[in-house]
This record gives structure tokens, sequence and C-alpha cells, in this order.
């Protein structure tokens, strides 16, 4: 009996004692003369628009024409989303994800895609492909606080929230006057297109000349038909000579810059005296069909890197890539570049302008590139030959740009 009793007692200390620590324990009721505290509210940070949060995943869209009437712009599109699916295998970066948005290279669809990437909440686009659908997309960054990084080749739709990464008429002449102008070929013509990009050209070789000790000495145009070359060529050349020049600048490409050079030839501007000097789209087999054209001059990227990319493209999609995809890599790898370095200082936009025009760039497939506060680029250029079945190297790509002007 006495240990009966015991045995109860202890069970009702116990008791007793549980009641005690449950009552002060969350979720215990409070005992007399004690206040209830409110639960703590966890807030999350306010983000602006361009900014993300660094604990979670961040989606970057990409806008290009996967469809549409014009084959030959779906075609790079295609080659672009191709691109930027291998860079984000290569980044490996599980907290970045890619969505993909198909423009149809339509200006209003450009937009429209631009708006629902927005609404998707993406933090940088990267696209489109056009100069004429980049200005919309801009025109829609601009009002959600986004950054663009076009494919464009045009800088006129540079500036604002948009970057253009192609390889710029403006920055290519640049690097083969100057270099014309190293070799005593200063004296330079220019037979350029009646196009927008033939316009960009004869700007970019105007301004090339007054930084690299140059002259242009007449500069005519042409439409580009076979009738508009023949009619054209006849009173340039004439003029080239008058005017002293040792070289003539020839902003055109395919069977348009083969007519050209024949033309130029065939009227007196004999090559072996005056030296035929082309921008980036000599980089292409027609140019070595061209006699005319033997011993001519043009900027290219590294040919090693570019035939090392097509390689490497091919060895996962099949075929050789055309030459844009490249801005499809390197353009997703940038972006990973840049949300990188944002994570690791803790910042909440690495997208920002400044962030993207940063002095030192970004070493690309082809060589370094660096984005300028204008919203232009530069990038590292050979200076390429056109000899019998080949082009040869005649001075490498730098391997650093600084942030120049």
């Amino acid at each position: 009996m006495l240990s009966a009793l015991r045995v109860t007692s202890r069970a009702l200390i116990a008791a007793a004692a549980l009641g005690l620590l449950t009552s002060c324990g969350p979720g215990g009721g409070a005992g007399p003369g004690t206040a209830t505290l409110p639960p703590v509210q966890q807030t999350q940070p306010t983000l602006r628009p361009g900014e993300v949060d660094p604990s979670k995943p961040v989606t970057v869209a990409l806008l290009v024409p996967l469809s549409g009437l014009n084959e030959g712009a779906a075609t790079a599109g295609n080659a672009l989303a191709n691109a930027a699916r291998m860079a984000m295998v290569d980044l490996a970066d599980p907290t970045m994800q890619l969505e993909i948005y198909d423009t149809r290279g339509d200006a209003q669809t450009a937009r429209a895609m631009a708006e629902r990437a927005a609404a998707d909440g993406a933090a940088l686009i990267l696209g489109p492909l056009f100069g004429t659908n980049t200005a919309g997309v801009g025109e829609v960054a601009a009002r959600t606080g986004l950054s663009v990084i076009s494919f464009s080749t045009d800088s006129s739709v540079a500036g604002g929230p948009v970057f253009v990464s192609g390889f710029l008429p403006e920055s290519e002449a640049e690097r083969i006057i100057g270099f014309a102008a190293s070799r005593g070929a200063g004296q330079i013509a220019v037979f350029y297109p009646q196009t927008e990009y033939g316009q960009a050209a004869l700007a970019g070789a105007e301004r090339a000349a007054n930084r690299q000790g140059a002259t242009i000495t007449t500069a005519s145009s042409y439409s580009r038909t076979f009738q508009g070359i023949q009619n054209a060529s006849e009173p340039f050349a004439s003029d080239a000579l008058g005017f002293g020049a040792n070289a003539v600048l020839l902003p055109d490409s395919g069977q348009g810059l083969r007519s050209v050079a024949a033309f130029l030839d065939y009227n007196g501007l004999d090559p072996a005296d005056v030296r035929y000097i082309g921008l980036g789209q000599w980089n292409g087999s027609e140019t070595l069909k061209e006699a005319a054209l033997q011993g001519g001059w043009f900027p290219a990227p590294d040919p090693d890197r570019l035939d090392r990319f097509s390689g490497y493209y091919a060895a996962r999609h099949g075929g050789s890539p055309p030459f844009i995809a490249v801005l499809g890599y390197d353009s997703v790898q940038i972006a990973g570049q840049l949300l990188s370095d944002a994570r690791q200082v803790g910042s909440r936009q690495p997208f920002a302008r400044n962030e993207i025009a940063r002095p030192r760039g970004f070493q690309g497939t082809l060589g370094p590139i660096v984005f300028l506060p204008d919203g232009t680029n530069r990038r590292a250029m050979a200076v390429l030959q056109v000899a019998p079945g080949r082009f040869e190297v005649l001075d490498p790509a730098p391997g650093f740009l600084g942030s120049g002007s």
C-alpha cells in the first residue's frame, strides 16, 4: 500500500512538471500575468525591375526566329538556339534557366515576345537577330527595366538598354583601315552598295580614317544589281585613280563582291597597283573564286578559333553552323559570367548596364569582346589575306582589348 502511494505521488509530480514545461514552450498556454507574443513575420526583399534574388533561379530569355517566311532567318535563329543550349550545358549552372521565344523574324512578334519574356520574369533578353526587330524589343526593355544583348550588326539600334553583339562594320573598318595605313596604303577610295550595311561601312571608314591617319580620297555607291555595278564601276575607277588612291575598300560579299572586283579590274583599277581591302563579309568561299581579289586584305576573327567552334557545333548538331551561331553561344556564356560574378559579391543587379559595359570585357569564343557604354562593341580581329584557295593570317588578333572608346 505504501509503495503504491509513492508511485502515484511520483506520477502526479511528473505530470505537474510536464504541464509546466508545456505551458512555457511554443504553442503552450500563457500563465497568469504573462503576455502572448505575436508570431514573427518573414518578409521578402522587394525586387526592383532588373534585380534578381541571388538565392533563386534566374531566367534569361532568348529571342530568335525559329520559324516564319524567311527561311534563311529561321535557319540562323535555330542555329543561335542550338548554340545557346550548348553554352547552357557547358555552364552547368543549375541556378540559370534559358527560355526561348520564337520571333518569326517579325518586328511585331519580336516586341510581343519581349513583353511575354518580361511577364514571365526574365532578368535579361538575348536577341533578337535583326536591327529592325531590336528597336521594339528595346522599348519594352526600357519600360520593364531589362537589358538587351542583341545579335544585330546595326549600331544605330544600340543605346539605352540595348547592346549589340554582332560584328559591326564600323569596327571592322577601323581594324582594316588602321592596318592598311600602317602598310603604306592609307589613300583609300570607298565603293559601297546602296544598303544600310554599305552606309554604315562608309561612316565607319570615314571615322576610322580620321583616327588612323588615313584619307578617304573618294567614295561612290552602286545599286546592288549587275547593271548597277557595271554602270557605277567605270566612273568610280576613274575617280579613284585620279585622286591617287592606293587602296580601295569594298564592303560587299558573295556574288556582289565578285562582280564589283571584276568590273573595277576591267576598268583599270589594277589590284597589283591598288590594294583591294574589305570587311568581315569577305570571309566566305565566293571571295576565293575571284582572281581580282587575290592578295586582298580583310578583318576577321581568328580562323583557328572559328574552326574549333564549328567542329564543336558540328559534333553536337551535325553540319557546319552559320557564322552567327557563335553569338548565341557567347551571349549565354556572358550572361552566366555576369550572374556568377554578381553572386560572389552579393549583387542583385547582375545585368545592369554598367556590368555589361565593364571595361575588362569578356573572353568570347572567337576572342575578346568589350561592350561600350553607348551600346556598341569592340572585338579582337585578325587581318587575313586572300590566297589561292585559302585565307592566310597577316596580322593576328590581339589577345586583349581594354576599355577602348
